[in-house]
């Protein structure tokens, strides 16, 4: 498998409209391209920088000629879940018509798309490059990668481990993460340090022991998670 990363600013996509118009972002963490119908059909989250921004930003989508079906699924100050169908945009036909897929969610903002695809070939990937760039959008091509099944498992690996990291982030208590921030910040890890360990506990306000009691908490929470090793028995050498 060739694995390509591309930034594409298309013209005829609603998603690229709204967000080059509005400051919103899109993120699509599910889709399904519909060949027998040429149709796209994808579930969205969708984030303004206000409540303006988001309804804007939708009404463009909804009206957009590229737009068959549009579902307001979800909606909350500024954020919104959306099911969307439309039809095939000239760059999406191009990966299509050389037997490109796509290979994970794709994001959309200040109207670029970032795209994650897979091709079978090397021939497959050279025809579906020079069919981009005969058409009218702009392609820029971040990434070519050959994907093997020793590489596809060292993706999956980082995968886990930044799903860990982020559990872990996400259990740091509020003074935890205010700790560890400042730390990082004030150059409290720096080598050499820039701030001791008195100097971060007069700017928490607390005790030298109290600050470092929590430090050590936080950075057992997040070094037990970045070396835990959680694959399979048989992945594991």
């Amino acid at each position: 498998m060739i694995s390509l990363e591309l930034s594409v600013r298309q013209g005829d996509c609603p998603l690229s409209a709204a967000s080059a118009a509005q400051d919103v972002a899109f993120v699509t963490p599910h889709w399904h391209y519909r060949s027998d119908q040429a149709r796209l059909e994808l579930r969205m989250l969708v984030a303004g920088a206000s409540r303006r921004d988001l309804e804007s930003a939708l009404e463009t989508v909804r009206a957009h000629d590229a737009t068959t079906a549009f579902d307001l699924l979800a909606k909350q100050d500024a954020t919104a879940r959306v099911r969307l169908t439309m039809g095939t945009t000239a760059v999406m036909g191009a990966v299509v018509a050389h037997d490109g897929y796509l290979t994970g969610p794709f994001r959309n903002v200040d109207g670029v798309e970032r795209w994650a695809l897979g091709f079978d070939t090397e021939a497959a990937v050279d025809g579906a490059l020079a069919a981009l760039e005969r058409t009218d959008d702009t392609c820029e091509l971040r990434s070519r990668r050959t994907i093997t099944p020793e590489t596809a498992l060292e993706e999956v690996h980082a995968v886990d481990a930044g799903t860990r990291l982020l559990e872990a982030r996400r259990s740091l208590t509020p003074t935890e993460r205010e700790t560890v921030t400042r730390a990082v910040t004030a150059g409290y890890y720096d080598v050499p340090r820039s701030m001791t360990l008195g100097d971060l506990a007069d700017t928490l306000e607390v005790s030298d022991a109290a600050v470092s009691k929590t430090l050590r908490r936080a950075e057992s929470k997040l070094l037990s998670a970045s070396l835990a090793d959680s694959r399979p028995p048989q992945w594991r050498t």
